[in-house]
């Protein structure tokens, strides 16, 4: 089996990840083909239902309702959970051949759920490993290459994600995270209506915000929302899978702490059950 030439603790996450897609032969297509790493590094990738298999019930009492994948280093395998759907089970993998290729991961086995899968994971291991995967699907500085040549728009984004086989929410944190201007994402996720409610009543809150370098320097990291938007807000212009694909615009205006106010354009779009709301440029 091939030896990836870099594997040095000394390497950032970028360097391993440009080293493994050239080794590999991964750099000449997009979406970066997960079966031609895993060929690389010698691995075999398996999907199935864990709860039905004897072997991963016996890991933990837990596992057949929270696993969503794992890396068996001394098998050389790399196994997902049958009901992921395409995009989670491509990021799975490739966080499983992260976890392979990364020098202080050598734990024998890695059992991977929805929160060490999460970017937002506190697993030092984890995150580590997430970074590259992310690396990977994005082929280093490809992707921002790419959208820095194209408009600044939530349709560069709605464009480029379909080839990278990523899903629009990485895509557009990916998007915003290297921007060389001022930029700063906020995500709104969905507040399902309660029972007896129509669900016409539901709601969306704030989940979290993501900025540029540049935008957090003259502006801002993160936004806070006294209340959940409803019906009255911009944010139902795209609510709902019939408005995937469609941007409205709409001004963003947020409270300094002196009272004052900063105003901004911003672009709003729906991945069906996550609304984006891409902040662009200077305050007026």
């Amino acid at each position: 089996m091939p030896t990836l030439k870099t594997s040095s603790g000394d390497l950032a996450h970028d360097e391993i990840a440009e080293a493994l897609l050239e080794e590999a032969g991964a750099f000449t297509t997009l979406p970066t083909r997960e079966s031609e790493l895993l060929d690389y590094l010698g691995l075999k990738q398996r999907s199935f239902n864990f709860g039905a298999e004897p072997d991963f019930v016996q890991l933990a009492p837990d596992i057949p309702n929270k696993l969503r994948a794992a890396l068996s280093v001394n098998d050389r395998l790399v196994v997902t959970h049958s009901a992921l759907g395409p995009k989670r089970n491509r990021w799975s993998v490739f966080h499983e051949i992260a976890h392979f290729v990364l020098p202080e991961h050598l734990e024998k086995i890695f059992l991977d759920d929805d929160k060490t899968l999460s970017v937002w994971t506190h697993n030092r291991l984890e995150r580590e490993a997430n970074s590259l995967a992310a690396e990977l699907v994005f082929q280093g500085n490809r992707f921002t290459e790419e959208s820095l040549d194209l408009p600044f728009s939530c349709q560069t984004i709605l464009d480029l994600a379909p080839r990278y086989d990523a899903s629009y929410e990485s895509a557009i944190r990916r998007y915003v995270e290297r921007h060389v201007l001022p930029c700063a994402v906020i995500v709104h996720e969905r507040v399902p209506a309660l029972p007896g409610e129509d669900i016409e009543d539901e709601k969306y809150r704030i989940h979290y915000t993501i900025a540029s370098r540049p935008f957090k320097r003259k502006y801002f990291a993160g936004v806070e929302a006294d209340a959940e938007l409803t019906r009255g807000s911009d944010i139902f212009k795209v609510h709902g899978s019939a408005n995937i694909g469609n941007i409205v615009h709409s001004e963003l205006k947020v409270e300094k702490h002196d009272g004052s106010l900063w105003t901004f354009d911003s672009e709003l779009f729906t991945n069906s059950y996550k609304i984006f709301q891409l902040v662009i440029g200077d305050a007026k």
